[in-house]
């Protein structure tokens, strides 16, 4: 086994943790990561560990006229040292920033999730309590569909039956919540 396999080969991804912590839907995604995962992993293991040697002294006699180029690609190449495993600091300050970001994300799915399953608890009490639909009567409409029936005697809501949202706001409220009818001169208010 090369230089090369040896090194990939000790930092392969744990596929079957993976695969546990997904859920179906992505196992489409995960197969083709594998896929690639594999294809990138052959490739890496058929190239040797070193970077190949160029003979830049028979380059200097085929082109003598960029002589001075040659000796600055010479320079370049040499002096190019990549050690496996070293990520440039850059990279890493990237690299935190995207796992705080994946870690804040993760945190609000997980409140996300424990509020939704209050709401879903509430419902499913409240579905719990409701008599037969064959028995709901007007007030059992108005308790358990409030968004479709409502009762003007105790709510706060204005007809809408063409429904154009006038409760989605409460602009109507504001406006007309002091209103008070003009005073006109011709009346007389001694009764």
């Amino acid at each position: 086994m090369s230089q090369a396999a040896k090194r990939v080969a000790t930092t392969s991804v744990n596929w079957q943790k993976l695969s546990e912590r997904l859920t179906a839907q992505h196992v489409p995604e995960l197969q083709r990561l594998k896929g690639l995962n594999s294809t990138f992993s052959g490739v890496v293991n058929s190239l040797p560990a070193d970077l190949p040697k160029i003979d830049f002294a028979a380059l200097k006699q085929k082109l003598p006229t960029h002589a001075a180029l040659l000796d600055s690609l010479q320079k370049q190449y040499e002096s190019l040292k990549i050690p496996y495993g070293t990520i440039p600091e850059d990279y890493n300050k990237e690299i935190n920033k995207w796992i705080e970001y994946n870690t804040a994300r993760a945190k609000l799915h997980e409140l996300k999730t424990a509020d939704g399953a209050v709401e879903a608890n509430k419902v499913e009490e409240k579905w719990a309590k409701a008599p037969p639909v064959e028995h709901f009567e007007r007030q059992h409409f108005v308790e358990y569909f409030p968004t479709l029936f409502y009762d003007l005697r105790y709510q706060k809501r204005i007809p809408d039956p063409c429904e154009i949202g006038l409760n989605d706001t409460d602009q109507l409220e504001a406006r007309f919540r002091d209103y008070k009818v003009l005073r006109r001169a011709d009346k007389v208010d001694d009764h």
